[in-house]
């Protein structure tokens, strides 16, 4: 909640003190009806109808503040609290879309992230929105009404600021009790979910229900849990009602005292009837609070849940200290351990810039593991990776990378807007020029059905090759991109990927061997370490593991 707060303040904090200013006049308007209303009326049975006149005249302006205060208090708060729900989306989502290594995404349950990316974002903005509109409105009233009986009377102002200081004190710890318990019920509720989720698989569902298992300890511990936590949240929730009728137990005492020392003591008497009334105009707007306890323990969830995202936004860096004056990719001692296994072990080589590259290894050698650790989804554990002498650890190189793997995500739209991905740089021409090179031959207003179902897995492929041709960027990594094309094309978008690229660093990871005998260095991997690196020549001569796979693939 506090991180949340500070993104409230520190972009809003113009419009809040500008709310605050106009609660004071609405307020003070306000007790100042209160106080003139039994003048008029004394002044009306009196017969002093020239001074009730003149006092009306200062009721009807002070009644205008208040409303034109009103007014621009709710406009206000509505904008605020919805520019703080715009910014605080648009900060997520960015922070979200920058989320590319496996340790970040571990620390979020990802299943619910949509669900705090837009109902928890709009809990919180109904919480600004009540908070901008009922808690400062009663903050200022406390205030008033307490500099108004230091001015009318010490003793009531010292008595009143005790009472009110204990009712706060309670209610911010009752508060936060509800909103923790609150918290503990939404994770039990999930842990019992999950549960049912679990054991809901074909004939487990019998099972589920069945006498046997409805009474195994787990399932039952959990219920109970659940249930003697929801019991305790919604019991806590009668907390603001107790406070209300104690106060009203004051208003009561302090009527029957008012009554008693009357004949004695007039002047104290109207001090404490006078007293009464600021009284029921805070109790009227305690009372009026009950939609931000209701929604407190609301915001405090989503707020907890919203701030592990938060916690992941990375701070720019803009370091241009070079880490070595090699062009092009280096791995040094690069060692990766996913959940105590080691998937890559002291990984050493260079790729030259404007290289051709290929990357082989039977089935678990840790191919692909390499190529998450170059673009950022893994995280290694040892040694460093250099681009150009940077640190791809500090360094973003997201938007210089291309991954192209037989994974596809394609959009339901046309070919055109697919391949460009929203770029509006990449012109028509650029992606004819990118579907003609991958021999793609759907016209570019072909319209592409959710999950290209409408297209084979040859041309998913082809449209895969065409999406990455497009984009302008400084390495291309090709991952398995070819299996599904048949031969003959595989070999001339192989040699236009060549053509097309020959000023960028391009790599291949393929277990097929025909067509990359040419390239300028191939990495053989097996058992998540380098065997050997070179040119075609001199693995063949000098490698075992590269000759032993290419005999198995059939190749020369």
């Amino acid at each position: 909640m506090k991180a949340l707060l500070r993104i409230l303040f520190r972009n809003h904090w113009k419009g809040i003190f500008l709310i605050i200013i106009l609660t004071i006049i609405d307020v003070g308007a306000q007790l100042y009806v209160i106080e003139i209303i039994p003048l008029i009326l004394t002044c009306i049975k009196s017969g002093l109808y020239e001074d009730t006149f003149s006092m009306i005249d200062e009721v009807i302006m002070a009644i205008f503040c208040s409303i034109i205060s009103t007014l621009f208090i709710s406009y206000l708060s509505t904008s605020i609290s919805s520019n703080f729900a715009l910014n605080l989306k648009e900060k997520l989502f960015s922070i979200v879309m920058n989320i590319n290594t496996v340790d970040e995404y571990s620390k979020i349950n990802f299943s619910g992230l949509m669900t705090r990316l837009i109902r928890g974002v709009d809990t919180e903005q109904s919480f600004v929105l009540v908070f901008l509109r009922r808690i400062l409105l009663l903050f200022v009233a406390a205030g008033w009404v307490i500099y108004s009986l230091i001015d009318m009377n010490l003793l009531f102002a010292f008595v009143f600021t005790i009472f009110l200081f204990i009712y706060g004190f309670l209610f911010i710890l009752k508060l936060n009790q509800s909103a923790n318990t609150y918290f503990k019920v939404k994770k039990l509720n999930g842990k019992l979910n999950n549960l049912f989720r679990d054991n809901i698989v074909g004939l487990k569902t019998i099972k589920l229900f069945s006498k046997e298992k409805y009474s195994s300890d787990t399932f039952k511990k959990a219920a109970d849990n659940a249930y003697n936590e929801g019991y305790k949240f919604q019991n806590s929730l009668n907390f603001p009602y107790v406070f209300l009728i104690v106060m009203h137990i004051a208003v009561i005492l302090f009527m029957l005292w008012a009554l008693f020392i009357f004949d004695s003591n007039k002047k104290l008497a109207v001090e404490v009837f006078l007293a009464l009334l600021y009284l029921l105009y805070l109790i009227n707007h305690i009372n009026a609070i009950n939609p931000f306890i209701d929604i407190y323990s609301l915001a405090y969830t989503s707020a907890t849940r919203i701030e592990e995202v938060l916690a992941l936004e990375r701070t720019p860096t803009h370091s241009n200290k070079k880490e070595s004056d090699f062009k092009g990719i280096e791995f040094n001692n690069v060692s990766v351990n996913i959940s105590d296994r080691e998937i890559l072990s002291d990984i050493s080589f260079k790729i030259p810039q404007n290289s051709k590259n290929l990357i082989v290894g039977p089935v678990g050698a840790g191919k692909t593991s390499l190529i998450y650790s170059l673009i950022g989804t893994y995280k290694i554990n040892s040694g460093s990776i250099l681009i150009n002498g940077e640190n791809v650890q500090s360094e973003s190189w997201d938007e210089k990378i291309c991954l192209i793997s037989d994974n596809l995500f394609l959009l339901k739209d046309n070919v055109f807007e697919n391949v460009r991905l929203g770029d509006e740089s990449i012109t028509r021409d650029v992606v004819i020029s990118a579907c003609r090179d991958a021999l793609f031959t759907k016209d570019l207003s072909f319209e592409v059905n959710e999950e290209g179902n409408n297209l084979s897995s040859d041309f998913k492929q082809r449209l895969s090759i065409s999406r990455a041709l497009a984009h302008d960027c400084e390495i291309y990594i090709f991952d398995n991109s070819f299996s599904q094309i048949e031969s003959a094309s595989k070999k001339i978008i192989k040699e236009n990927i060549k053509k097309r690229l020959s000023d960028k660093i391009i790599i291949f990871i393929d277990n097929a061997f025909e067509d990359y005998q040419d390239m300028d260095n191939i990495i053989v991997m097996k058992n998540a370490s380098i065997v050997d690196h070179g040119n075609h020549d001199y693995l063949i001569k000098n490698c075992e593991t590269y000759k032993s796979l290419i005999n198995y693939s059939g190749g020369k």
